[in-house]
């Protein structure tokens, strides 16, 4: 049973990752930079003061940081 709810735990994860890639395709991130971008989210993850919630909203904020720090990985706002 534990090896049982490892797994879903590692499937769920996979597909949290999936869902963070479609958001940053939709805020306009270029295809073959979105891994890049998952990266460096979690990169900026880890600067964010742990006594905040992690929602929706502080997703929206990392996100439109990677917009701002990286604009060469997202295509040109039309």
């Amino acid at each position: 049973m534990h090896k049982e709810k490892e797994l879903e735990i590692s499937e769920l994860a996979l597909e949290v990752i999936d869902m963070l890639g479609v958001a940053l395709y939709f805020a306009r991130a270029k295809k073959d930079k979105i891994q890049t971008l998952i990266e460096l989210y979690m990169d900026e993850l880890d600067c964010v003061d742990e006594n905040l919630p992690y929602n929706q909203e502080q997703m929206i904020k990392l996100i439109h940081t990677l917009q701002k720090k990286y604009p060469q990985h997202f295509m040109d706002k039309q």
